[in-house]
Parts: C-alpha cells; structure tokens; sequence
C-alpha cells in the first residue's frame, strides 16, 4: 500500500488505519512528509515545525530529517529556535524585513552572530538574579490534586520570584495552572495567598485574589483580536473603569493603554488598531498588559515566548525582570529550557502529573535540566 510505503521510506511504524483527526500534532507532521514523498518532492519546507512537539518528538523529527537529506530530498527549515538551526541545518540564511542579510555555512555562525543578524543588534541576556526581601511566600501549594491529571503538588513563590515549570507535553503542568487560575477546580489540597486559605470556583475568584494568566494560546484564550489595543488592555478591568453611573470612562481606558504601551514596548503607531494587526511577539505583550492592567500579584504565563522573534523574546523577559524587581511574584511554564536557565532564579520539572524534581537554576546546568525532564519518562518505559 502507499501509505505503508511512505512509512516505511522514513523510518515510521504507525497504524494506517487510524483517522487524521485521532493522531498527536507529531503524527500529522509525519503524515504530512510521508505524503511529500510519495508525489516524489525534491524539496520539502517545513515552517515551525517543532512548536508543539516534545522534547522526544524534535529528535525523531531530526533522524527523519537527515534520513531524507541522504536520499537526496532538499529541506528548509524555517524556524526561530536558534539550538534547532544549529542541530539541523547546513546552511543559514536569515531573513529581516523582507530581505535576505546573510547566507552562510553554518560553521560561520556563533549564536551572538545569529542573533544579530536576526536583529539588527546585539542581544545579550545575563541571567535572572532573584534577591529575596521576605521570609513568606506570595503563594503556597500544599498536596494540591486533579484527579486523573495530577496530584500531591507542593511548592512556593515568593516576592520577586520567577518560578519557572516545564516538563513534557502531558505532565499536567497546564493543568496546574488552570487550577491555579480558577479555570479548573481542585479535587484535593489547598491553595494559600499570604498563608490565607482560598478556594477557587471560577477565574473571578483567583482574579480576586489578584491572579493573572498569560494562557499557551493567544489568538483563541488571550486576546480579542478584532478589538482595539484599548479593548484588548482593559478586558479584565473594564467594571473598574465605569463611574458612578455606569458609563464606562474612555479617557481612563486610553490613558491605560498609552502607559501599558510604552511600559511593555509595543510598537503600535495608534492605540485603536486592532489585535490581529499585529506581530506574534506584539500580540504576546498585548495578553501581558491585560493582565498588569489588573495590577495582579501573582502572574502565571504558559509559554509566553513560543511562537515569537528572538528581538521580542528579549523584550518579554525584559518585562518579566522589570515585574520580578516590582515584588510580582511570577511562575513561567516552558519548554524551552534555555529559556528557563535564564529568566527564572528556580526550576520545577512535572512528569505524568508527580513533581518529580526542583532547585535553583545557578545549581543546574542545561544537560542536567535536559536530563531531569526526560529521565522519569525513561525508567518508567523501561519498568512497564
């Protein structure tokens, strides 16, 4: 059959019989190539590829990759993960505003050349320094369960924390944070603010406590992308923005926005232009200052920086540093752990819903954190 030739060609064992709509994001990737080589292509582009996929997942899409080079099928890697670039490709050319600035062999690259090409300026990040002011955390998470998610979930942040969370897609750490949030209700344990015990039945009540949350998907969970930027900043304050007789204050709302604007670096020419003119990275910092609009003390963000440019990645873990230097207390979910090494001071790994490791990021190197998210996964395969 075609369908098990095209598996066979790269490597694949699947089951053929199963629908489309059935198959995990990597399987449909790998459909979809299978399906390039049956019609015989010569040159195969991929754009993003990788964005929903595990840490399991991008290598075997790496062996694929290499196992069509060497049957002489040409491939464009588009992406905007530089650790990605270097592991799989030949050659780099980088695009900025539309026009191609460099071409090269990617043995002529360093990352800091990378970037500035990708740029236009030099970018460096030093690493998050957190510098406790208090002895009691913001918030406390004692033995908190989902059922069937996760479960017996312990930690804390403090003031000026940036907690960072990662672990593979299916760990519960999204989950996690939606209980945290109020979007999805405990079974068991507690949630403190400030050592106070809350209950959280629905988002209000976690936005009562002045909890806020970037959520994975922006276009459909974060913003409203046929509003305005005014719209979009105060969605989560607009009943604060009515006087005493109920008409919203719209002077209030655009004096917000401009502030919002110039604290978060989004570059908007007017403030009623709609969400879904702009960038991703722009868009990110938009579902940011809905949320500080609300002037939250804890702040949640899932992935804040997928999808985005090197320059507005920068940009987001500015803010971050800047909210952190303000006592915000932060928790950053990821799955980048480059990322995590350099904008949080902590680091909790989640697999298959048990907190299975934490410590300091400045205690830990990249090959260790790597490790500590794969490692569970490996000896429980291997005990099943």
């Amino acid at each position: 059959m075609q369908a098990e030739k095209a598996l066979e060609a790269i490597g694949v064992e699947m089951d053929i019989d199963q629908t489309v709509d059935a198959l995990s994001v990597a399987q449909k990737q790998i459909i979809a190539i299978g399906r390039a080589i049956l019609q015989n292509a010569r040159l195969i582009i991929m754009d993003e590829p990788t964005t929903a996929l595990t840490k399991r997942e991008i290598e075997r899409l790496y062996e694929i990759i290499n196992s069509l080079s060497k049957k002489g099928i040409a491939v464009i890697f588009v992406s905007h993960k530089l650790d990605e670039v270097f592991a799989i490709c030949q050659r780099i050319a980088v695009i900025r505003s539309g026009e191609i600035v460099v071409d090269e062999h990617v043995s002529t690259f360093e990352r800091e050349k990378l970037v500035y090409y990708m740029t236009g300026q030099e970018i460096a990040e030093e690493p998050f320094h957190y510098q406790p002011t208090e002895d009691k955390p913001t918030l406390q998470v004692e033995d908190l369960t989902l059922k069937n998610v996760f479960q017996d979930i312990n930690f804390e942040v403090y003031p000026g924390e940036i907690l960072g969370i990662t672990g593979q897609l299916g760990s519960g750490r999204t989950e996690l944070a939606k209980v945290l949030f109020g979007a999805c209700r405990a079974d068991g344990g507690s949630i403190k603010i400030h050592g106070e015990k809350k209950k959280f039945r629905s988002i209000r009540d976690a936005m009562r406590c002045r909890i806020g949350y970037v959520p994975e998907d922006r276009l459909t969970e974060g913003l409203y992308m046929e509003r305005s930027l005014i719209d979009n900043f105060s969605g989560t304050t607009i009943e604060k923005k009515k006087n005493k007789f109920g008409l919203i204050n719209k002077e209030k709302m655009r004096k917000d926005a401009v502030e919002l604007i110039e604290k978060l670096g989004i570059k908007a020419p007017v403030i009623d232009v709609n969400a879904n003119t702009f960038s991703g990275g722009n868009q990110q910092r938009i579902v940011i200052g809905k949320w500080l609009d609300n002037n939250p003390e804890i702040l949640i963000l899932n992935g804040p920086t997928v999808g985005v440019d090197v320059k507005s990645k920068s940009a987001i873990h500015r803010v971050l540093r800047e909210l952190a230097a303000e006592k915000l207390c932060i928790i950053l979910i990821s799955d980048d752990v480059g990322e995590l090494m350099t904008i949080t001071n902590r680091v909790l790994v989640m697999n298959q819903g048990h907190l299975i490791y934490q410590e300091k990021t400045e205690n830990i190197d990249v090959k260790e954190l790597n490790a500590r998210i794969v490692q569970n996964v490996i000896s429980n395969k291997e005990g099943a």
